[in-house]
Parts: C-alpha cells; structure tokens; sequence
C-alpha cells in the first residue's frame, strides 16, 4: 500500500470512526432518558439497543432457514446473501448478532473506500471525500451498521460500479450477482452495466458494434444471483416468486406511482418525513441530470428511485434512497459551490441522525 493510499484509508477511517461513535453515543445516552415507544423492547446487551423490526428476520433465517406461509409474513421475503454470511462467521466465532453487526460495519467501510474510488476517477479528492462524508452523516445512515442489508447492497453496488469503470467486467458481473442475491432490485444494475459497456453516455448515444466482445457474457452473472434464489424458493416452495408474494403481508406490491403518492395514511411527523424524502430524492435526481454526471449513475438512481415509488408504500423511503450511491455525489457537486451549501448539508444531516437515531433506538417506529 503506497503512501498516498494509506493517508486516504486512515482518513476515511476517521470519519468511519467517529460517526460511529457518534450513533452509538447518541443511542446509548437518549435509552437512558428517553420515554420509550411501543415498539421498545428491554434491551439484554448494548448490540440490543440498534437490533429492531427486520433484523430479527435475518437472523431468525441463520438459525432456522427458510419458511413460507402464503399470505403471512415469512422469511423468503429477505433475500438469503446476508444471512448467508453471518450463518459463515457465526459457525467459525459464534454470537450471530454480533456477526450481523460486524458484516454490516466492515461492508459500509469497504463502501466508503470504493465510494471515494469511484467518484475520485471523474472528480477531485475534495468531491471524493465530501461524498463519503455524507454516506456516514445521512440521517439515516445508523441503518449502515446494524442488521440490515443496506451496507452490503451499498459495498456491493459501488465496486460493482468502480469494476464496470475500470472495464473489469468479469469482477463486476460477479459482484452484480451477489448483489441480486442480497436485494431482488439489484438486478437492475445490469441495465446501467451495460450502459457502461457500450459507452453511452450524453455525449455518445450511438452504440459501437467493435467494442461489443465476448467479455459481454459476463453480465449474465448479475440475473443468475436472483434466479439461483428463485430456483431455490420453487424447488423448496413450489414457488419462483415467493419473496415477492411475501411482500403483500407487509401490504406491499407492485403498483403505480401514482398510487403510492396517494397512499397517505401516516400520522403528520411521519408524512413529513416519507413525503420529504420522496421530494429530496427527486430533486437529487434532477440535480444529477442537470449536472451531466456519468449517465449510467442517472439510469441507476432513476431506476431504483422508481422501483421503490412503485411498491405502494412511501414508509422506508428514507433508508431506501440511502443506498442510492449518486446521491451523495450529487449533494457534494451542491457543496463545492457554496460553503453554505456544505455546512446546511452537513448540520442538517447530522441534526435528522441525532432525531432518528433516538426515535429508533427507543423504539418508535422508524424502518
């Protein structure tokens, strides 16, 4: 590891540190004032304060497998990548909430790494690390290290993405296949993949028929995560599309926009929330557009951005847009105009982590 390298991990290592400490901080002394919410339940170790609502599902899959109850909640609706990890190191250091926790935090680092990467082959340094700033201050960014799946599918996405740019395209098709097999949207990195493949950006629409190569197989690796998990759920359930059936216990399914943004039942805190959310990933999206960044971070973030407006529920859109890695890019394009812009940014963020890291931890409902 050069020199210059070492200085880049240690610093994104600090910021890696020390937001950590901060939710942990802001978690462990709001439990002990805070009046608890519904969804609270007494917490028999610290790890306990931060292990809510999906994470029992998750682990619930490493010690029991597989189970579908049409028409109720089941475990094939979390798709079996990250459980399969922690099943891994739980086998060989025991303590799988533990290992949930770790897998999670070591994802989120390796993203920050490849996240700087990544913006650093079209921008400054400065760009770089303000982007990977704001991954670790995002208001919900605590959803990063706990058992969830969202530092993985992020880890994954962003050094499938640094591979793709590099034109390494066996590592990114394998990558996009263990991302298909941790979320069923990350299949739809093979659309901007093969953007990427065929150079089409805003300056190029035309498709060049001499760089398509055999290489270009590769990308059928990224479906075949999602049908191996599907060949699974038919073989055991008689059912391909049992994970997205299951969703309909949660009440969500695939429907239109349209419906989605008229399904306001939420109390008027929460609407806010949702509803500004929706509003923020929007105006990120136009921003990026506006800023011609590289098309294939557009189709990404407009392809998942529309998926999850489609699943008839605006809850999670928080958490949802967070691993939506152009985003960040686009708020540090903000930030290098204005210095005001960056200090908004980066107070507001750190002000709705504070707010949601006790509402989570202290068990209001916040997924």
């Amino acid at each position: 590891m050069g020199k210059e390298t070492k200085q880049i991990v240690l610093k994104i290592l600090g910021i890696f540190v020390i937001s950590r400490l901060l939710i942990l901080s802001i978690g462990y002394l709001s439990n002990l004032v805070i009046i608890k919410g519904r969804n609270y339940g007494a917490p028999t170790s610290f790890l306990d304060l931060f292990f809510r609502w999906d994470s029992g599902w998750y682990i619930s899959i490493v010690k029991g497998g597989y189970y579908y109850i049409p028409g109720q909640e089941s475990r094939v609706a979390f798709f079996p990548l990250y459980p399969m990890l922690i099943k891994f190191f739980s086998l060989i250091f025991g303590n799988p909430k533990l290992m949930g926790f770790i897998v999670s935090n070591v994802a989120l680092f390796l993203a920050a790494i490849y996240l700087y990467k990544l913006i650093k082959i079209d921008f400054d340094e400065n760009t770089a690390f303000k982007s990977v700033l704001y991954i670790l201050i995002f208001p919900v960014s605590f959803f990063f290290s706990i058992c969830y799946t969202e530092a993985l599918f992020l880890c994954l996405a962003v050094s499938c993405f640094y591979y793709a740019r590099k034109k390494q395209w066996l590592a990114a098709s394998i990558l996009g296949f263990f991302l298909s097999l941790t979320r069923s949207v990350g299949v739809l990195i093979i659309i901007p993949l093969i953007f990427e493949y065929l150079d089409i950006d805003f300056k190029n629409f035309k498709i060049n028929k001499k760089k398509i190569k055999k290489d270009i197989f590769y990308l059928l690796l990224i479906p075949a995560g999602l049908l191996a998990y599907m060949s699974y759920l038919y073989i055991k359930f008689n059912d391909a599309f049992a994970f997205f059936h299951a969703q309909t216990a949660w009440n969500r399914r695939f429907t239109s926009i349209f419906t989605t943004l008229t399904n306001l039942h939420y109390s008027t805190f929460y609407l806010i929330i949702f509803v500004g959310a929706t509003i923020l990933a929007l105006l990120l999206l136009i921003y990026l557009i506006d800023s011609k960044v590289r098309f294939s971070y557009i189709i990404y973030s407009a392809l998942l951005f529309f998926v999850y407006l489609s699943s008839g529920l605006l809850e999670s859109m928080p958490r949802y847009i967070g691993i939506i890695f152009p985003f960040y890019l686009g708020l540090a394009l903000l930030a290098n105009k204005n210095k005001s812009w960056d200090l908004f940014i980066t107070s507001f963020s750190v002000m709705l982590l504070t707010l949601f890291t006790i509402l989570f931890v202290n068990g209001y409902w916040f997924t």
